[in-house]
């Protein structure tokens, strides 16, 4: 990460009990996040596109001077390979010096009634990494950007539209998978992390800055 903070995940008790108890990390597929219709906060038919072309109203005027609509305003994505072989695992990234990363936004609560909150980020991730080196699962970890929802380009799986911003997304994207869902398991997280119900996370967690020191006058 980019800035000092940590890593929340948001969900079912239940889910997040395996999460701290046994390390257990669920990954759906790329179609899946293609697919799901929740009022764009899981589904996103741009995730991880390689690249998109977005344009305006085209026309065609035809021999006889006819003005014909061949379409309105106009979005084309390309779609990367074997998209069902694409893993993704989401966390919530707080980094206090990033503006509007905390309080977290209250429609995350959307995503679970319990936060698992971890208090050792690095930890975490370096579980994570010799996991994945262990079971020689080829993936990606990184702070998600988000761009203008007009934006035309590359976009990839770490790229999303700026609807999208108010989920500050850490994610794990895994590559050459079953083909479906997966799991991944690293090892017990419970010396390392925090279950709260997810009304509970912006009370509990306090950010705190040390007065800056006024300058000795000469």
């Amino acid at each position: 990460m980019e800035q000092h903070g940590t890593l929340i995940k948001f969900g079912k008790l239940e889910h997040l009990q395996q999460l701290r108890d046994e390390g257990l990390l669920y990954l759906n597929n790329l179609p899946y996040f293609w697919n799901i219709e929740d009022e764009e906060l899981r589904g996103d038919p741009f995730d991880c596109a390689v690249q998109l072309i977005q344009g305006p109203k085209v026309t065609m005027v035809m021999p006889d001077g006819n003005e014909v609509t061949i379409c309105t305003d106009y979005t084309a994505r390309i779609r990367p390979s074997e998209p069902e072989k694409i893993n993704i695992f989401c966390m919530y990234a707080l980094r206090p010096l990033i503006e509007g990363a905390f309080p977290v936004d209250e429609k995350n609560k959307r995503f679970g009634d319990h936060a698992l909150i971890l208090m050792n980020r690095d930890a975490f991730i370096q579980r994570l990494e010799s996991s994945l080196k262990s079971q020689m699962i080829v993936g990606d970890a990184d702070l998600v950007e988000y761009v203008n929802d007009q934006h035309a380009g590359k976009l990839g799986p770490f790229r999303k539209f700026n609807r999208f911003s108010y989920q500050y997304e850490w994610r794990l994207v895994c590559y050459d998978g079953p083909g479906e869902s997966r799991t991944i398991r690293i090892g017990s997280i419970r010396d390392i992390s925090v279950i709260l119900p997810t009304d509970e996370v912006n009370r509990q967690i306090q950010i705190h800055f040390e007065p800056v020191a006024e300058p000795d006058r000469p």
